[in-house]
């Protein structure tokens, strides 16, 4: 088969790679229709770090991507929920589907839980087949939903209610949500759904704060004056809930001083080593600070109903499209954010 796979930093290449196999009688193969780019792919791509994972050291081949949507086209002895021909989507990772958090929808805390295409132990999703362990827990059916929005739930879009709700927002309350890439976004989205009265959408790149004035937010730009300006806009109080959904050290950083006091701050970026958080502003602010990795499977039941009632919209998210052939070329504009890049969406069949 074809599949974007990873030869290093800012080194991904479309070639010729083995077909996946079934690996457990738990696991389904997919014909992949399509696939996106995570802002947490471009980890490795700046050969940074995702956890203990050194990319910038030498490492092994392997198939890129946790966001992707396909067609059932072989299933274990043990998928029961799910046959050939079907069209699904799949969580962005998954655990082994035999152990007790497996076993009571908690995969997340398999302590084989990993993410598609972060290393060779599960191969990634933006090739034209992947196999999909645990295959019964793991994928959704994409009967009564679009594409796009298929493949937001696949991760972006139950990152999004993971971190907000993390951060506690509160009906007439003020939320603070730092980057705004598609995670951001719809976290703003979700923030006046979830009855937020004020929200505050900051990002450095003007287009994408002009995506979140659409919505209703108050967009501003980060540097040395966004304290100030939370605080004005609150009656000096600070952002009641603040969710940073970059990852960004810059963006790691600003969360805490705009938070209010006994406030919530929720962070689901993933953090480079050397990233810190100071813990007097914790303490004598009374801040309440959580971050964590979203387990997709058990944001469906709360996004699904929103989603097919047309209550959560999380439109326009896909700036642009490319054939899996131009995976580099997609890579490169999403890294640059440049040409107002929000999501790509990468085309297999």
């Amino acid at each position: 088969m074809k599949a974007l796979v990873f030869n290093g930093p800012r080194d991904i290449r479309y070639d010729s790679y083995a077909d996946p196999e079934l690996r457990s009688p738990n696991s389904a193969i997919l014909k992949v229709e399509s696939c996106s780019i995570c802002g947490s792919d471009l980890h490795m791509y700046h050969g940074a770090h995702i956890g203990s994972t050194d990319y910038a050291a030498e490492a092994p081949k392997f198939c890129c991507g946790h966001e992707f949507i396909g067609e059932v086209v072989e299933t274990g002895a043990e998928v029961h929920g799910f046959r050939v021909g079907e069209k699904v989507l799949a969580a962005g990772g998954t655990g082994c589907g035999r152990c007790p958090a497996c076993r009571t929808g908690n995969a997340g805390a398999c302590r084989h839980a990993t993410a598609f295409g972060i290393g060779p132990t599960l191969e990634g999703g933006q090739a034209e087949f992947v196999c999909v362990p645990n295959a019964d827990a793991t994928l959704y059916s994409r009967e009564g939903l679009s594409d796009e929005h298929a493949m937001l739930l696949t991760d972006a879009m139950a990152t999004a209610y993971f971190g907000l709700t993390r951060a506690e927002p509160m009906p007439g309350g003020s939320v603070a949500v730092i980057g705004l890439g598609p995670i951001g976004l719809i976290g703003v989205e979700l923030a006046y759904l979830l009855g937020a009265s004020q929200v505050f959408a900051i990002d450095p790149v003007a287009s994408r704060r002009a995506m979140a004035e659409k919505l209703g937010a108050t967009a501003l730009a980060p540097g040395p004056e966004l304290v100030a300006q939370v605080q004005e806009l609150t009656g000096g109080r600070g952002a009641q809930s603040v969710f940073e959904a970059s990852g960004a050290s810059g963006a790691i950083a600003s969360a805490l001083p705009l938070v209010a006091s006994r406030g919530n701050v929720s962070f689901i970026g993933i953090p480079e080593p050397e990233d810190t958080l100071p813990l007097p502003l914790i303490m004598f602010k009374h801040v309440t600070v959580r971050g964590g990795i979203c387990d997709v499977t058990n944001m469906w039941p709360h996004l699904v109903p929103l989603v097919q009632e047309g209550r959560l919209k999380a439109s326009g998210l896909f700036s642009h499209q490319f054939n899996l052939s131009e995976g580099a070329d997609a890579y490169s504009l999403f890294d640059s954010r440049e040409d107002g890049v929000i999501k790509i969406r990468i085309d297999v069949t």
